[in-house]
């Protein structure tokens, strides 16, 4: 049986000094796409609709969310190489951001059934190595990923295993169908949030000042969760007009435009130290993916014992420099934050999104059916609002 699906497929090319380790050449896997995969091609295709292993579930896709990290596999540098630096394998089917209904399960599964409404993990940890064993499941050393180096959601049909899909039925019950589908595939991007605001953070305490530089859907979903969570004071730094907007909407009290900024010769650890009378930011979330560019303004703007979370997947490779005296004299920290595994964070993010605080259906500012996938990339690479979809329905 055949289904329609977007199908990436490259050129292996391993840049002069790349070697591959044991579980690369074991699975065909690059752990730095950057490094190996060039001239990739997208087209929409039918291929074979997967056969389900025993500990597998087979969804029928409903919708799918772009993510940054699909257009870094779409974008390439001058030498034709992708610019995704993370796990990859190719010929695949791109997605990780989807929702959908199971219409098959494994002979082995248990706790799904058939006509359940459900999401998935996009991190599927081995569950048998140190960092998996220590509860580090987001840097897990044999990491596997739907749309990086399995099979993902831009296609009519994906299989997963059980053990990472989780039912998205009150999120259903409250939006209803039509628009419990689409939210359903912002469950991974707000588990990315969460993961990094409210974990990697080490918490939010009522009260306390945070700031998001960049307000892409996941940056608006960090100052949503920084809103839930009683922060008072929460700044916004982003240079797309509708996007600043967006931040206002999800819970932002001072949003400024950087570059506007910057002509005043002001910058944004300025701004945070005037408002917040030198305290600085409890929690300062790095959405951007400028890491090398936004770290000396943060180090400028920590608050005693705050803590800046890098969230970001950058698609430079460059140092970043951190001023660690001031950390010191601060007794503030850094964190990098990687994944949505582990932490209830599926669980969590499902529950914050169903009780409807804040209105998640508004993160979504482009819908488009399977056939036009690629122009929804492209409008996510062209610096959309808020999250772009791909409706299969």
């Amino acid at each position: 049986m055949k289904m329609k699906a977007l199908l990436i497929t490259a050129e292996k090319d391993p840049r002069p000094g790349y070697v591959f380790d044991e579980y690369e050449k074991e699975y065909g896997i690059a752990r730095d796409g950057t490094q190996v995969w060039r001239n990739a091609k997208h087209q929409i295709t039918e291929v074979d609709v997967p056969k389900l292993q025993p500990d597998e579930v087979l969804i029928k896709v409903k919708s799918c969310g772009i993510c940054g990290s699909d257009v870094h596999s779409y974008t390439k540098d001058e030498d034709g190489y992708i610019k995704f630096a993370w796990f990859t394998k190719y010929p695949n089917i791109p997605g990780h951001e989807f929702c959908g209904e199971i219409v098959e399960i494994g002979k082995n599964v248990k706790m799904r059934k058939v006509g359940e409404y459900v999401t998935a993990e996009e991190m599927h940890y081995c569950g048998t190595c140190d960092a998996c064993r220590t509860y580090h499941f987001n840097q897990c050393h044999n990491l596997k990923e739907p749309g990086s180096t399995i099979p993902g959601g831009l296609a009519e049909y994906v299989a997963i295993k059980e053990k990472f899909v989780w039912s998205i039925k009150d999120i259903i019950s409250a939006y209803g169908k039509e628009i419990g589908f689409k939210v359903g595939a912002l469950v991974e991007p707000t588990a990315i949030s969460y993961h990094g605001t409210i974990i990697k953070s080490g918490g939010i305490k009522p009260g306390q000042y945070g700031a998001v530089n960049g307000t892409g859907p996941i940056g608006l979903g960090c100052i949503a969760l920084m809103k839930q969570a009683g922060m008072s004071k929460i700044f916004a730094f982003e240079v797309n007009e509708k996007r600043a907007a967006m931040a206002k909407e999800f819970g932002a009290t001072h949003v400024f435009n950087p570059i506007e900024l910057s002509k005043q010769r002001v910058t944004a650890a300025d701004v945070i130290m005037d408002v917040t009378d030198g305290w600085g930011c409890d929690l300062q979330m790095e959405c951007a993916g400028r890491p090398h560019q936004l770290f000396p303004i943060m180090d400028q703007a920590v608050a005693f014992g705050g803590r800046i979370v890098n969230i970001a997947h950058s698609p430079q490779n460059k140092d970043i420099p951190v001023n660690m005296a001031i950390h010191m004299f601060r007794g503030s920290s850094v964190a990098g934050s990687n994944g949505s595994g582990g932490d209830s964070l599926f669980r969590n993010s499902i529950n914050t999104i169903a009780s409807k605080n804040i209105d998640y259906y508004k993160l979504i500012t482009g819908e488009y059916d399977l056939d036009h996938a690629l122009d929804a990339i492209e409008e996510t690479k062209n610096g959309a609002a808020g999250k772009v979809i791909v409706n299969m329905d």
